[in-house]
């Protein structure tokens, strides 16, 4: 209301601009709305400025200035949808921004410079409004959710490693489990947008809480690899034996490091039978992964310490630290392209439906049509989405006849107004708290009404004229998008596993320290985005073959690094086993030949003994070994 008695003031003509603005920058946490406060204000100044360049350009041939909106609108929903942290909202808005004042104006670029800096006022008085209220009246901070969630990240983490060591291996419904914390370590990359903006946490608060994250991640493979490695491993023995690394994990688990802990990573693990190859190499790798392990947690500890406490860190953890990013959260570029295709096809439609017809209200079906495309088109079920999203286009359209025709008319000066829109306004957004949509809902209505100083509404079938041509829009998005990708979350798993195969295909090509890396990050970003897929589709017993697949990617890169130090008869051991692994890793289940394949390289690299080259050979065919054939037989040489 005061962003409305502001921009009445002042004169601006479209007074509704800064109300809506208001309601969808509408955020719990301060670092929400400023974040959003940045890009919609960027998106809104650039989209204006192309505008007008287009506008100079084109301005005598209308249709090269459709046809140039739609290509430039188009590259705006791309990096929208490559982009998946919060600064995608600004490509959207530019997407948006650039339909409202081009294609709208189209029949008079004279006055698209006066369009282009109202909405920028209009814009940036509710910016202004709503930034100003959140600072001085209800600020909320980041802060305490992310400290929540530390606090639930790490209990998780220890019992998943309580459980490794003791040999306890994952059901279905425990793999998922340990996912889902994966998928929560993930948003923490999402939120990185938001959180530069939160003046309540300073730049080494959010430092830590990256580093913090990268640690956790790191520590994925490791543990799932260690409780591999113990699995197998008879429990009196089990007891016996790891007394050593228990107590230097309990030790660590409190606050001391890996070098205050004192395990010895070669007599850490259960010593087996030296008449027994196979356990023996088990032993030695097993032991080298738990004291990494160790050593990140170890850090784990000091960097949460930091955090809550303010402790200091060492001098080496502190130069770490200043290299850490936020995960790195890979573009989606088949969703991407896809709905950049489906935006194409329904501008396209709605410009050619204006163009037979002449039908005025056209730019509105235009705008919404890549409204409904630009914010829904990407879900698994966007197709539901999109129904959903036309479901409350109808009740908006139905809310504006009551607020136009029979609220606002009661209100006779802005004391009243003000009671009005506070009965019809507060209701929505006590709703808005359970469902995001009634924001959306609540923008929609005010966009679909004259409120202006002097409240005069439209003719009531001007009204539906306009109101029409937004679902019209909608109609044409969801037809648009059918016929350009498919919905679904199996679909979603399939093309995530085709991927996944690709990229171990990949491995066995070649593989830097650097393809390895990025090859895990690549792996823990899908499997943040498969976790809630896998439970839609009523697919979690495949959770534990995820962890799974990213121990045997790692190792195949480390057996490809490893093979090209080899010579003679290793190096084409290790060539063929790469080359049978290229034949078999996208089967459901690798045929028997891989197995004698990884014996045979297996039984070679042991007969040669052993430099750190080849030390690090055999750890990548244990861990291969173990992550494809986890209930085959002990490896025993060839005679």
């Amino acid at each position: 209301m005061i962003a409305f008695a502001i921009s009445v003031r002042i004169g601006l003509p479209q007074n509704y601009w800064p109300v809506v603005t208001c309601c969808v920058l509408a955020n719990p946490l301060t670092a929400g709305i400023r974040s959003k406060v940045v890009y919609r204000f960027m998106g809104t100044l650039c989209a204006g400025v192309v505008s007008l360049m287009l506008a100079g350009l084109f301005g005598s041939a209308p249709v090269l200035m459709v046809i140039g909106a739609g290509l430039v609108g188009t590259i705006a929903f791309t990096f929208a949808y490559l982009d998946r942290t919060p600064r995608a909202y600004g490509f959207q808005l530019f997407g948006l921004t650039l339909m409202i004042v081009l294609v709208a104006g189209i029949d008079h670029p004279e006055k698209m410079f006066d369009t282009a800096l109202a909405r920028l006022c209009e814009i940036s008085l509710g910016i202004v409004c709503a930034t100003t209220i959140d600072t001085i009246v209800l600020p909320r901070s980041l802060g305490p959710i992310l400290r929540g969630r530390l606090r639930t990240w790490l209990p998780d983490m220890e019992r998943w490693m309580d459980d490794a060591l003791a040999g306890r291996a994952d059901g279905a419904i425990g793999a998922h489990d340990r996912l889902k914390v994966i998928a929560d370590m993930m948003s923490l990359s999402t939120l990185a947008g938001q959180l530069r903006y939160d003046p309540m946490v300073s730049p080494r608060h959010r430092q830590i809480v990256f580093a913090i994250q990268r640690r956790m991640l790191r520590l994925v493979p490791l543990i799932s690899a260690i409780g591999a490695r113990l699995a197998g491993v008879d429990e009196a023995k089990r007891r016996e034996h790891l007394r050593q690394l228990v107590g230097a994990w309990e030790r660590v688990r409190t606050g001391g490091t890996a070098e205050d802990a004192g395990a010895e990573p070669a007599t850490a693990l259960p010593d087996p039978d030296p008449a027994t190859p196979w356990r023996r190499l088990v032993r030695q790798n097993g032991a080298e992964l738990a004291a990494e392990a160790l050593r990140l947690w170890g850090e784990l500890r000091q960097l949460d310490a930091a955090l809550e406490s303010g402790a200091s860190l060492g001098a080496e953890l502190e130069r770490s630290i200043g290299q850490d990013a936020p995960f790195p959260l890979r573009p989606d570029y088949h969703i991407a392209l896809r709905v950049s295709a489906g935006v194409l096809l329904t501008y396209t439609a709605l410009c050619g439906l204006w163009l037979l017809t002449g039908w005025t209200q056209s730019p509105g079906a235009v705008l919404i049509g890549t409204v409904a495309l630009a914010f829904f088109g990407g879900a698994d079920q966007a197709d539901r989405a999109i129904a959903q999203f036309a479901k409350f286009s109808t009740i908006a359209i139905l809310l504006g006849i009551v607020l136009s025709y029979w609220m606002l008319p009661l209100a006779h000066d802005f004391p009243s107004f003000v009671l009005v829109m506070g009965l019809f306004m507060l209701p929505l957004a006590a709703w808005a708290a359970t469902n995001p949509l009634a924001l959306l809902l609540l923008a929609m209505t005010l966009s679909t009404i004259n409120l202006q100083s002097n409240y005069s509404p439209p003719g009531f079938a001007a009204y539906l004229d306009a109101n029409v041509a937004s679902l019209v829009g909608i109609f044409i998005a969801f037809a648009s998008l059918v016929l350009v990708r498919q919905m679904g979350s199996s679909h979603a798993l399939a093309r995530f596993a085709a991927d996944e195969r690709e990229d171990m295909v990949e491995l066995t090509l070649h593989a830097s320290r650097r393809d390895r890396d990025a090859f895990l990050d690549r792996a823990l970003d899908r499997i943040g985005q498969m976790t809630a897929r896998l439970a839609a589709a009523g697919e979690t017993d495949q959770s534990g073959r995820l962890l799974t697949r990213l121990r045997a990617g790692a190792n195949i890169a480390d057996l490809r690094r490893a093979r090209s130090a080899m010579q003679g008869e290793l190096r084409d051991s290790a060539e063929r086993l790469l080359a049978s692994v290229r034949e078999e890793i996208g089967k459901e289940e690798p045929a028997p030949r891989l197995l004698d394949d990884i014996d045979e390289t297996l039984t070679t690299a042991w007969r040669e003994g052993g430099d750190q080259a080849q030390r690090g050979l055999m750890n990548s065919l244990v861990g291969l070994r173990l992550a494809l054939f986890e209930r085959a037989p002990a490896w025993e040489p060839a005679a």
